[in-house]
């Protein structure tokens, strides 16, 4: 067989790999939640907020460079994951009360270091880069406390 014909027979297969790998569809501890009007448990929720705040620590390391003017792709990047892990985990619900009051207070500070690295990437300042590594390390605290 030439390399030519086994480069056409792998050339399919090879594609679909790749586009699998770089569609974005990588499991997460935030799939399958199921917003309830009361919020999720402790149990179904505080996976995905680790998640979450190991993805800000990621975006976290490249703010710095992010200031200078440097590496706003990699930052960006980082910021699309968080973004989608947010959605998974109900998106804008996150702000809402939930049952119980020390999720919903972790929810806060995660949605305002969100709200801030977002305005970190738009316009680099020091202000919005220091609220959400604020906010980031609040809900860090809290869910160190939770678990």
């Amino acid at each position: 067989m030439s390399r030519l014909t086994v480069l056409s027979v792998l050339f399919p297969s090879l594609i679909l790999i790749v586009l699998t790998a770089c569609s974005g569809n990588r499991r997460t501890a935030c799939d399958n939640l199921v917003y309830k009007e009361e919020g999720l448990t402790r149990t179904e929720f505080l996976p995905c907020a680790a998640e979450m705040i190991v993805t800000m620590d990621k975006l976290d390391a490249h703010m710095d460079a992010v200031l200078k003017g440097n590496k706003r792709a990699e930052a960006r990047a980082q910021y699309d994951e968080l973004a989608e892990l947010i959605k998974k985990a109900g998106g804008r619900n996150l702000v809402e009360r939930w049952q119980d009051e020390s999720l919903t207070r972790l929810n806060v500070r995660i949605w305002n270091a969100y709200t801030s690295y977002k305005g970190a990437l738009f316009y680099p300042n020091d202000v919005d880069a220091n609220a959400a590594r604020r906010s980031k390390e609040e809900a860090r605290a809290i869910y160190e406390s939770l678990r």
